[in-house]
């Protein structure tokens, strides 16, 4: 019996067609994003190199960052993935036009230029703005947690580090020592046997100088993290001695208060005695009659003066105290713990229970969804997120060259305080002073505002209208499905640490703009052509 299969046999010398632009259909990703990074401004790239010419040859950063952005539109973020990926992904192979940058080259660009990078999501909303995808009349932001490249087991307390950081500069010392001392024995039998010193070898790619690299980087990061853990230490006791300033003062001013109060007294009393002195002296004198009343007693004598005089010695023995009493911040419930692995990253509780080493996500997207601004949060809360997160949008927008201000911006109850409520802010706060489905309407019932507070009041006021109604419903069709696609294409775990999560987390916006900007131009171009068909042919003349 005959089969007719194709394939199976690997001695097939070449398949491919020798033209590159063949190895794709027309409608690929790869040829979306190498048209996209030739419209990028590439000059805060280009200013990291020599202009002159000189020194080894480098990539070109339009095909570098077009690799980038093609992987990460894949959702390959790791510098191995991204080498291999010119192997084995024709599109990365067409971007690269056949060269093969390896891993450490792809790190090394990312790591340099990590500000340009994050400079893409600014060029992401521009390119998103041409296709008439921004429109900030109404905005909606929330948070959420992604994991941190790094574990829990390891944060260490002051204490913990003091006793590692001892123990690996003992080790790096001994090591460094060692390292002497063999290059000193090289250099003893080199000279036994040809004579002559040539001097200490290097010790680059060894594998002594691997362990002390390694030793050092261990040191350095664990004397960062005792660096932030004093920081934060040194923080609090600023804050106790401005609180205890602060109550030194309103003691003082109570004092001075009292002590007025007691002078006022004491005038009255004085004034009490005089007058019936002056009666008592008139009727003496046969021009008055006796005086009404019981003789007053002496003005340092009487009720209210006696009682001013103490409530103004008492304020000044307060005060006395306040001012001898040191200023002590109060301790922690548990001991402050800093991550050796990255700083930055902190634990926080999970929305299903339990703890981990986490960011806080924060993003404000507009109606599309295009990102406009993306950041991390250094607490758990959200509430300190929302003016922060509105801010940057702005900067962004206006960096892009959108001149339109943020007019309406919906956030959920996380964001919900007095301080957000009156605080100045430039577009028309929409923030859920309820639980997300009783706001949105979903349920019925909810929790009131606080009384006595105006800023709640007001907003659980211009919630409660049609408009306020209508407006919060669009929130979760606005943001939610940002994280939705973030995470389908990258996962809820950031691959990067330290100050390079925030050069990550702008390539992740970055991407999620410049796909909405390739799908929505390729529509456009596919309804232009099929409006150029319908078009009738020129009439031949």
């Amino acid at each position: 019996m005959a089969y007719n299969f194709a394939g199976g046999g690997d001695d097939q010398v070449f398949l491919m067609p020798p033209d590159p632009r063949d190895w794709l259909p027309e409608g690929h990703l790869a040829w979306a994003v190498r048209r996209s990074a030739g419209e990028l401004d590439l000059a805060p790239f280009l200013s990291a190199y020599r202009a002159d010419g000189q020194g080894k040859r480098a990539y070109h950063p339009r095909m570098m960052v077009a690799l980038i952005l093609y992987c990460y539109c894949k959702g390959i973020r790791s510098s191995r993935a991204v080498e291999m990926a010119t192997f084995d992904d024709v599109g990365a192979r067409v971007i690269c036009g056949g060269l093969h940058p390896d891993h450490a080259t792809c790190a090394r660009f990312v790591t340099r230029h990590k500000e340009p990078l994050k400079g893409l999501l600014v060029q992401s909303l521009t390119a998103c703005a041409r296709e008439g995808l921004v429109r900030v009349d109404v905005t909606a932001g929330d948070g959420t947690k992604v994991k941190a490249n790094a574990s829990m087991a390891a944060n260490a307390t002051a204490e913990q580090l003091g006793l590692g950081i001892a123990e690996l500069e003992e080790l790096l010392e001994a090591e460094v020592a060692a390292w002497i001392e063999q290059a000193r024995a090289a250099d003893a039998a080199e000279d036994a046997l040809f004579g002559g010193d040539d001097g200490v070898p290097p010790a680059g790619g060894t594998p002594a100088g691997a362990a002390r690299k390694r030793t050092a980087g261990k040191l350095a990061r664990r004397k960062a993290a005792q660096a932030k853990l004093e920081a934060g230490e040194q923080a609090r006791r600023q804050q106790a001695e401005a609180e205890r300033a602060e109550r030194i003062a309103k003691l003082a001013a109570e004092k001075d208060r009292l002590e007025t109060r007691a002078g006022q007294e004491l005038a009255r009393g004085q004034a009490k005695v005089d007058h019936y002195a002056q009666r008592a002296a008139a009727r003496a004198a046969g021009s008055a009659a006796w005086p009404r009343g019981r003789r007053p007693a002496p003005a340092e004598q009487q009720r209210d003066v006696r009682a001013a005089a103490a409530s103004a010695a008492r304020a000044a023995a307060r005060l006395e105290a306040a001012i001898a009493a040191p200023a002590a911040a109060p301790a922690p419930a548990r001991a402050a713990r800093a991550n050796v692995t990255d700083l930055a990253s902190r634990v926080m509780p999970l929305k299903k229970g339990g703890y981990d080493q986490l960011y806080n996500l924060q993003a404000l997207a507009c109606r599309g969804p295009v990102i406009a601004a993306i950041a991390t949060h250094d607490s758990t809360a959200d509430t300190y997120a929302l003016h922060p997160l509105l801010a940057a949008a702005a900067a962004n927008l206006a960096a892009a060259g959108i001149s339109d201000p943020i007019g309406k911006a919906l956030f959920d109850a996380g964001y919900a305080s007095e301080a957000n409520f009156t605080a100045g802010c430039p577009a028309e706060l929409y923030v859920a002073v309820t639980r997300e489905s009783v706001q949105a309407g979903q349920q019925p019932g909810g929790t009131a505002p606080l009384c006595g507070h105006p800023g709640w009041q007001a907003m659980a006021a211009k919630l409660d209208t049609p408009e306020g109604r209508a407006l919060y419903k669009q929130r979760k069709a606005i943001i939610e499905p940002v994280f939705a696609q973030l995470f389908a294409r990258f996962g809820r775990t950031l691959h990067y640490r330290g100050d390079m999560v925030t050069t990550e987390i702008h390539l992740w916006a970055a991407v999620h703009n410049t796909l909405k900007a390739i799908r929505a131009r390729t529509r456009r171009e596919q309804r232009e052509r099929q409006a150029a068909a319908r078009q009738p042919a020129p009439a031949a003349a």
